[in-house]
């Protein structure tokens, strides 16, 4: 498990979830689905978007070999469906 640096100060720390067979108990996914989070470090840290609860530990994990997770100083969450806000409470 890591993050992506995709450029300096952003990081890919989203998971790919390999064990969710349907999106939404719908649509199938056949070769699984990745939650997309995003975290900028800059003057201030922010987290943008978090996972679905059940991967919340794994986010964690990847945020903290960047920085203490506590550094976050704002969390944008474009939706509140659950796998961009499941991970919320454990951060």
């Amino acid at each position: 498990m890591s993050h992506i640096e995709i450029r300096p100060g952003i990081h890919w720390v989203g998971v790919n979830d390999r064990v969710t067979d349907l999106f939404e108990g719908l649509w199938p996914l056949p070769q699984g689905i990745s939650y997309n989070a995003y975290l900028v470090v800059g003057e201030k840290v922010a987290l943008i978007d978090g996972v679905k609860a059940p991967f919340a530990e794994e986010l964690v994990e990847k945020i903290s070999l960047i920085l203490d997770p506590g550094q976050i100083d704002y969390l944008v969450v474009n939706h509140m469906e659950p796998d961009h806000s499941g991970s919320l409470p454990l951060l």
